[in-house]
């Protein structure tokens, strides 16, 4: 009967020890994710300021660390390999974008990236599908893994020339918004490349909560609300990752730290809409981001800033 009465006991004890931790999960779970409630919530006061959503929203969140990043520094002859296959190169320096040129190639590095046009590769699309850009662009990016690591492909933009392939870096399946390839391709192959990239050194010790999406599509409509938008608006994409474009206190000539951000992607604007997931602050509103990342809306090659320096560069040098 002891024995009867113990037996008991402890099935009665961890019967009830599993439905504490069973209410101890659930209300973890709740501390970590969007409810449908929350997710309806969100639509509805968008909408009501006409505003629609054509992506899925994220609903699960796990504290995200900080990834501690270096500034990149290549050789001559590592470019050289890198983009043009070992042929040699002129350089010409310039304020604050380094110009590599050879006989078929002509590549604008600064800082965090830069980009290359491969003048012998013809635009136009041809024949050629999408399946078909992905692969050659996939193709593309392996041959720089021994530099830039592993890029997945996160998406794929028809254009009047061809079609962009848009690669990020991940770090635990999330992208690295910071370590990004844009990858142009036409029917005759790649024409045209911009990227950034900070390679990660290390990443902090503290994981720290973020704010869920609906949240930062509050502080999106906020923003937006500011800047007068006269027509409705429509999302296309928002997507959680790590991004540099967000400036921390911490960041120094020798190291930046990649944090959490949302980038938010409306139709008919190039650049995303970012915003740290630490703090759910503004980092941009699209006209200041860290590197666009849609399509050009028209045909010939979209230079970026660190391209214009370097034209103003060149020019001046050419003229002495």
């Amino acid at each position: 009967m002891e024995w009867g009465s113990a037996k008991k006991f402890v099935l009665v004890l961890l019967l009830a020890l599993n439905i504490c931790l069973a209410f101890l999960n659930f209300y973890q779970t709740q501390e970590t994710a969007m409810t449908s409630a929350q997710e309806k919530a969100i639509f509805e006061v968008l909408s009501q300021n006409r505003i629609t959503v054509y992506t899925k929203l994220q609903t699960e969140y796990d504290p995200m660390p900080r990834l501690v990043c270096h500034p990149p520094s290549y050789t001559k002859e590592e470019l050289e390999q890198i983009f043009f296959a070992g042929e040699k190169t002129t350089v010409t320096p310039g304020k604050k974008t380094t110009v590599y040129r050879s006989t078929s190639a002509r590549l604008a590095l600064s800082r965090y990236g830069g980009e290359i046009v491969y003048q012998e590769i013809s635009t136009g699309l041809g024949n050629l599908t999408q399946a078909q850009a992905i692969k050659t662009a996939e193709s593309y990016i392996k041959q720089l893994q021994p530099t830039f690591g592993e890029m997945t492909a996160y998406g794929v933009y028809p254009t009047q020339e061809g079609y962009r392939v848009e690669f990020f870096g991940e770090y635990e399946d999330t992208p690295v918004f910071s370590n990004c390839f844009l990858v142009d391709v036409s029917q005759f192959g790649v024409y045209h490349v911009s990227f950034s990239y900070c390679p990660i050194e290390t990443v902090s010790n503290e994981r720290k909560d973020v704010y869920f999406a609906d949240e930062a599509l509050l502080t999106f409509l906020r923003e937006v609300q500011k800047m007068d938008f006269e027509e409705s608006i429509t999302i296309e994409r928002m997507e959680l990752g790590y991004d540099i474009s967000a400036k921390t206190q911490d960041d120094t000539a020798e190291l930046v730290y990649a944090i959490p951000c949302y980038r938010i992607y409306i139709m008919e604007q190039e650049a995303p809409f970012i915003i740290n997931a630490y703090t759910c602050q503004i980092v941009s509103n699209g006209n200041s981001a860290f590197l666009q990342t849609e399509q050009p809306e028209q045909p010939d090659i979209q230079e970026t800033q660190d391209t214009q320096d370097m034209l103003q560069d060149t020019a001046q040098i050419e003229n002495h």
